[in-house]
């Protein structure tokens, strides 16, 4: 960086009090000019002085490029990952820049003065923060360099578009815009309530106005009045959050190397707070992603379309496909998705749904706000456990995502499936798998994964998922009339005409794959990441949280975290193998057994398991586990698999062929046939 480009940049350089330009008698400019003007001198002595001139601009041009300035631009053009950290950095680049370069304020007096003229002029409240927030979200530059990128390694293969592609974001991964609000919202118009740094800014300037947006009327499950939250658009919708965390960025980043833009690509944005069917009622939004496919693949030439769903949006695409050919839904037939659907790719999808569910409704609380310990209270003064169950409860989405299958799937008392393997909490990516001689052994020294909830201290009885909706029925009534929606039972015979009924067409128990030969189902998740299986409730003080809504204490239950029993439980909390977000048997169930069977896949669909084993980098090189993570929702940027999804994209399905290393197939042989 030179000196006329640091002066652009806002970097002071060193001089003496008094004076304003760059150019004064110490600068390095003035310095080099004196010894270019001193060079022509005839005498020695003149000679000497120039000479002795050019050494002191050198070393005063050196010192404007020393290690510390290059890092320090090295450290700018890095993406933001937090607030916190953004800010931590700027405090402590501030302190260096002020001990050991600069010998007066960074700001001179008239500066100064000019700032204050300039923030009397503000409507401080807004604007100014609003300026300052708007740098966290600049975009990062691409990410990694071009020659490691898969889609990049790829076209140099010759592997270029063919199928068009939708994507579909999962739970939380969609940024929220503010269309109506009350009047603490009034500043806010069409800025998003949730996905940008704004979100926290809202949070923390007015917890109560931002959990009254956020929250969804209880008993119809859609927009309280006078509110309205819409899913932004576009492939912006879901690319990054807050600033530089990218969800889908690196996917769609890698496609667009292969020869995929926005003709060819799009995003079926959504609320995610909603159940699948308030989607098609409140936003129309199946019959909207019908035409999106029906129009990609008339664009494309009559190529058919490839879907990519992430996490949730799992659940919501299944329940579009029954929605789709059915005569209640769209009426589409049931060749529509033979005609228009050319592969499914399923990445992390809790098809039986997900045990966190559970802790959400009960308590608002997950595995991360457990193990903070003592920290938790600190939260808890921001966002407190009814405030955070509250929330949870008014998502509809959540309660759509309750374990599927009852103690068949996820166990009794005394044994469950998924006994046979176990992921220790402090594990290093490798699941550790119980010899099957020694299951019995196991659950009783452990217990068995099918009590999901267990009490102590409390007359209250342990709870398995063939219990659970009951007992959230007893918690709060909403819950309870909730039940109406999902039906989470294993039908004999899921193609009577009964199961034609939004309530079964998110449970692949009770709505098999469509009736299309040529489609192809890719089910793509990571494993060897301990994941909670199951909870260890007490009663919750009523000294420290004791809000009381139609007569109910909202959370008169918490994680018990003092209950260790390692490696297996530990702060509470029962482990087991999955991507940290979802177990293994919600993962691969019906992927590696119950879609392989004619009663769940009738038309004979190619189902395809690829697992990705959990080998994350240290954080000090990657926050987010680096190309081999095989977290929940930093899988997204796993380099193995943005490379199988490209692959699909390109119909080379030879290239992408089934990969098992976890105990799934012991687990469905458990099972049995269902």
């Amino acid at each position: 960086m030179t000196v006329d480009d640091a002066s652009a940049s806002g970097v002071r350089q060193r001089k003496p009090h008094g004076h304003t330009s760059n150019d004064g008698p110490s600068s390095p400019k003035a310095l080099a000019k004196e010894a270019v003007a001193s060079a022509f001198s005839s005498t020695k002595k003149e000679q000497f002085q120039a000479k002795k001139t050019f050494q002191d601009a050198a070393r005063s041009l050196g010192r404007t490029q020393s290690w510390h300035a290059r890092a320090a631009d090295h450290v700018a053009r890095k993406r933001i990952y937090s607030i916190l950290a953004g800010v931590i950095i700027g405090v402590v680049a501030v302190i260096n820049v002020q001990k050991f370069y600069l010998e007066q304020p960074l700001i001179s007096e008239d500066s100064l003065l000019m700032v204050r003229e300039t923030f009397d002029n503000f409507n401080w409240s807004v604007n100014v923060r609003d300026e300052l927030l708007s740098a966290f979200d600049n975009r990062p530059a691409l990410l990694g360099a071009a020659e490691k990128r898969p889609g990049v390694q790829l076209f140099q293969e010759n592997v270029t578009a063919y199928s068009p592609v939708v994507l579909v974001p999962g739970f939380t991964s969609t940024g929220l815009e503010i269309w109506n609000g009350s009047d603490c919202s009034k500043a806010y118009f069409r800025q998003r309530m949730w996905g940008t740094s704004r979100m926290l800014q809202q949070f923390m300037m007015n917890q109560k106005c931002w959990l009254e947006h956020m929250m969804l009327n209880r008993s119809s499950g859609m927009d309280p009045d006078g509110i309205k939250l819409r899913a932004a658009k576009g492939l912006e919708a879901a690319d990054y959050l807050i600033g530089g965390f990218w969800v889908w960025g690196k996917m769609v980043e890698n496609l667009a190397e292969i020869g995929y833009d926005s003709n060819n690509l799009y995003m079926a944005a959504y609320d995610w707070r909603l159940m699948p069917h308030l989607l098609e009622k409140r936003d129309g939004y199946f019959t909207k992603l019908k035409y999106t496919i029906e129009m990609a693949r008339m664009s494309a030439g009559g190529r058919k379309v490839m879907l990519v769903t992430h996490s949730y949006a799992t659940q919501v695409f299944f329940h579009f496909l029954k929605w789709v050919e059915s005569d209640n839904g769209g009426k589409g037939g049931d060749q529509w998705v033979e005609n228009n659907v050319e592969s499914f790719v399923n990445i992390a999808g809790p098809t039986l749904g997900v045990v966190k569910t559970i802790s959400a409704l009960m308590s608002g609380e997950m595995k991360d706000t457990a193990e903070l310990g003592g920290l938790s209270k600190f939260l808890g003064y921001f966002f407190s456990v009814s405030a955070r169950t509250q929330l949870a409860r008014s998502w509809t989405s959540v309660f759509s995502m309750m374990p599927i299958g009852g103690d068949r799937i996820w166990g009794t008392a005394d044994s469950a499936p998924d006994d046979v393997v176990a992921a220790s909490p402090l594990s290093t990516g490798k699941n550790s798998t119980i010899d099957p001689k020694k299951v019995k052994e196991h659950v009783e020294r452990y217990g068995s994964n099918g009590q999901v909830v267990r009490f102590v201290n409390t007359s209250h009885e342990n709870v398995t998922v063939g219990g659970v909706q009951k007992l959230l029925g007893e918690l709060d009534p909403y819950l309870d009339a909730f039940r109406s929606s999902l039906s989470t039972g294993i039908a004999e015979d899921p193609s009577l005409p009964e199961y034609d009924h939004y309530k079964y067409w998110t449970n692949p128990l009770e709505a098999p794959l469509p009736k299309a030969p040529s489609l192809k189902v890719f089910c793509f998740y990571g494993v060897g990441k301990p994941v909670e299986r199951g909870y260890t409730y007490g009663d919750n003080r009523p000294d420290e949280d004791n809000v009381i809504v139609n007569g109910k204490r909202v959370a008169p239950y918490v994680f018990n975290t003092a209950i260790d029993d390692l490696p297996y439980i530990k702060g509470g909390l029962r482990y087991s193998d999955g991507d940290g977000t979802v177990p293994l048997i919600s993962l691969g169930l019906m992927c590696a057994s119950g879609w392989r069977t004619n009663k769940f896949n009738p038309g004979g669909a190619d189902v395809r398991v690829r697992e990705y084993r959990h080998n994350p980098v240290s954080m000090l090189f990657d926050a987010r586990g680096g190309p081999e993570t095989a977290d929940h929702v930093d899988i997204m940027g796993n380099h193995a698999l943005i490379r199988d999804v490209l692959l699909v994209a390109a119909r080379a399905y030879d290239r992408v062929p089934e990969n098992i290393t976890s105990s799934i197939m012991e687990i469905a042989e458990r099972v049995g046939e269902l």
